[in-house]
């Protein structure tokens, strides 16, 4: 059977365009082929030889970048438990009986999520932290019946993140569900979200706040927001999971919903991935959660003992319950990473997570001392930085970046919803700092500086 419709034409007047290079008219020019993308065709060795020189072209400096991906220690006791290739697969182990281990893994990855989370229940993964955000939201909306319809979004949030929520509530979709979104601005000396100027707090119904924010600075006063309206939603979302075990704990602030992305729990950073969404949540709202959980049970084996036993508990897919009832369509999860990510937990503990972290924002802290004594301005010159510091270059942008990369070092240019900070003179630099750059790597920057 064929997948591909031949009537090209009824498609195109279908989707009122003129032809299929409407269709990617989103994609910059600079990114597209110009020329046949079917290469000749090589040998074995040919190709071994073609990928070599390829990737002898690839960045191989110290990484600096950040902006929501992060690279840390990985040990490799976390490859080697993810190699299993019972692991390795990401369909839902519908047979318990022969998929033991996968749901064991998957039950303990919930079970150290609730702690670092400090909320009651985690599901059993998401794609990633843009759409566990956006979930997030979703599963509230379902979860409460309200008469107010205002959502408030901290400016601090990611700027690809907002891009997803946009997606997903377009206009005619907020129409319908009766919502409309509304921007908080952040202060121009701490970076922390302004909460004290939120004149409408009170017909808010969710505050969706992001912590350290997408420029490396701390929030502040969020335990503030529930005491001034206790009937609101707090959504909290990270995307530097590690920061979780050292500030205060999101349960603490009266924090409904904790969701985000946490690759850098132990899952290496690739040309963009791979990523890991987490959505926990108090009790109340376990109904709503999209995707799945993992329980434990008791089971009698071949000689009749009890023994532990795991079993998919809540499955609120349409593959899984009728389809008006499904929460979400996610077809399948991120088992892989999860486990992943289950045992870096495991191995390095809440003590050894907090002391990876500490050395992150340490290293970003010494890079900001010593960065002001250089007369380079900061961002938000009063902000508390955890893990990234926003600096503003002296020259033009794409000078500096050109011979930061020539020389090694790969910086992170703002981007995104940062552009709004951008002037003709003065350009902003992200630099991210994890455990894995030293003292003297971070001081052969400041001298190219």
């Amino acid at each position: 059977m064929a997948y591909i419709p031949s009537d090209t034409d009824s498609i195109l007047n279908e989707l009122k365009i003129k032809d299929t290079k409407e269709l990617f008219k989103h994609i910059p020019d600079q990114l597209k082929f110009t020329s046949n993308v079917f290469f000749e065709t090589l040998s074995e060795s040919e190709l071994i030889a073609s990928a070599k020189n390829l990737a002898n072209h690839n960045f191989s400096g110290l990484n600096f970048i950040g902006n929501g991906l992060y690279q840390h220690e990985i040990p490799v006791a976390v490859n080697h438990v993810s190699s299993n290739r019972n692991f390795v697969t990401s369909y839902t182990p519908y047979q318990p009986e022969v998929a033991q281990g996968t749901l064991q893994a998957l039950f303990e990855y919930q079970s150290l999520m609730a702690s670092l989370t400090s909320m009651d229940v985690v599901n059993a993964s998401m794609y990633d932290g843009a759409t566990a955000l956006v979930e997030a939201i979703r599963m509230d909306l379902r979860q409460r019946k309200s008469s107010k319809k205002l959502i408030l979004l901290s400016e601090g949030i990611h700027g690809y993140i907002l891009d997803v929520i946009k997606t997903y509530f377009p206009e005619n979709v907020k129409q319908d569900l009766n919502i409309e979104f509304q921007m908080i601005p952040l202060d121009e000396k701490t970076g922390s979200t302004k909460w004290d100027q939120i004149k409408n707090l009170s017909e808010a119904r969710t505050v969706v706040v992001m912590n350290p924010t997408c420029w490396g600075s701390l929030e502040k006063d969020l335990g503030q927001l529930k005491k001034l309206n206790p009937d609101i939603t707090l959504v909290y979302g990270v995307v530097e999971a590690l920061s979780l075990t050292v500030l205060q704990a999101p349960a603490d602030l009266g924090v409904d919903i904790v969701c985000g992305e946490a690759q850098s729990l132990g899952i290496p950073v690739g040309f963009g991935g791979p990523s890991l969404g987490f959505l926990a949540a108090k009790t109340e709202y376990m109904r709503q959660m999209p995707g799945r959980f993992v329980g434990k049970t008791n089971a009698i084996n071949q000689k009749g003992d009890e023994v532990d036993s795991y079993v998919l508990t809540l499955s609120t897919r349409e593959q899984h319950i009728r389809r008006e009832k499904a929460t979400s369509n996610i077809c399948s999860n991120q088992s892989l990473m999860a486990v992943r990510a289950a045992a870096y937990m495991s191995y390095f503990g809440w003590h050894g997570m907090q002391e990876h972290i500490l050395r992150c924002r340490d290293n970003a802290n010494y890079f900001k001392e010593n960065i002001v004594k250089k007369n380079y301005q900061l961002l938000y010159p009063d902000a508390e930085y955890f893990h990234e510091i926003p600096w503003l270059t002296k020259f033009d942008n794409s000078k500096d970046l050109k011979e930061l990369i020539e020389r090694g070092y790969s910086n992170q240019m703002a981007i995104g919803n940062l552009n709004q900070y951008k002037t003709s003179e003065k350009n902003t630099i992200v630099s991210y700092f994890s455990e894995v750059i030293t003292k003297n790597d971070i001081d052969k920057l400041l001298a190219i500086l």
